[in-house]
């Protein structure tokens, strides 16, 4: 007899729309910057999605302020069916909603396993796309990956990330998400790198993002330009949707 879990252990059972999830093996890879982005572009696409951040950036990024926005994905906690699910967040000038980490890093173990899987699966249910920062996959990250349709492991090549990919992907393939990941090798050609031919061998990544100096001054300017990253980056999500979602 199958064993039942009392929660949703793969994308199907979690909802039937799309959800992508990002995450890094170690802070500073980009993945809040480039979830942030993808979440962006499909926004601009005009298509109905959620960006949910367990991490705690994506907030800045977004330019929304604490005072102007006080609530975080803690308020998923008193949320008990999808249809309530908007009770925590706002939704943002460019088209999309957004639920932002939590504000203190004291809170931040209030991120659980089962508020990730619980978040992405009510989120699922609402949105046709959901688009969600992950802690780390050891962390409680591994809750969110198993329902999620894509993936995205996003690395620099730095010598930690070559250190820690294999066993970050060892991970998520015993936890059945081997056919759902795709590699981002990110920041490549940055500034005392190693090379790009060289770990390229290593991470055989799905999409490569240059290092740009232009993106970093975003960031701090709380404003994200998709223009020079939504088509790679519609073209990586939509082709792991199967079939062509442009409208």
């Amino acid at each position: 007899m199958e064993k039942k879990f009392p929660f949703p252990i793969k994308p199907e059972d979690a909802g039937e729309n799309f959800a992508v999830g990002f995450l890094s093996p170690v802070a500073g890879a980009g993945a809040t910057t480039l979830a942030c982005l993808t979440a962006l572009s499909l926004a601009e696409s005009k298509k109905n999605v959620a960006l949910v951040d367990f991490v705690g950036k994506a907030r800045v990024y977004m330019g929304m302020t604490v005072d102007d926005c006080p609530v975080s994905v803690l308020d998923v906690l008193g949320v008990n069916q999808p249809s309530k699910i908007r009770s925590a967040g706002v939704n943002h000038p460019r088209n999309l909603f957004v639920i932002p980490g939590a504000v203190r890093p004291l809170d931040v173990p209030q991120i659980t396993s089962k508020l990730v899987n619980k978040t992405i699966q009510y989120l699922k249910n609402e949105f046709d796309y959901t688009v969600a920062i992950l802690p780390q996959v050891y962390d409680s990250g591994w809750a969110g990956a198993i329902i999620c349709d894509m993936v995205c492991c996003v690395f620099k090549p730095d010598r930690t990330d070559v250190d820690i990919c294999g066993s970050m992907l060892e991970l998520l393939i015993r936890l059945g998400c081997g056919d759902r990941i795709k590699i981002i090798l990110n920041q490549c050609k940055a500034p005392g790198a190693l090379l790009e031919e060289d770990v390229s061998e290593i991470f055989k990544p799905d999409l490569l993002i240059k290092y740009d100096t232009t993106l970093r001054s975003m960031c701090n300017k709380r404003y994200l330009n998709t223009e020079q990253y939504k088509k790679p980056l519609l073209d990586l999500v939509e082709g792991g949707i199967g079939h062509d979602t442009k409208g």
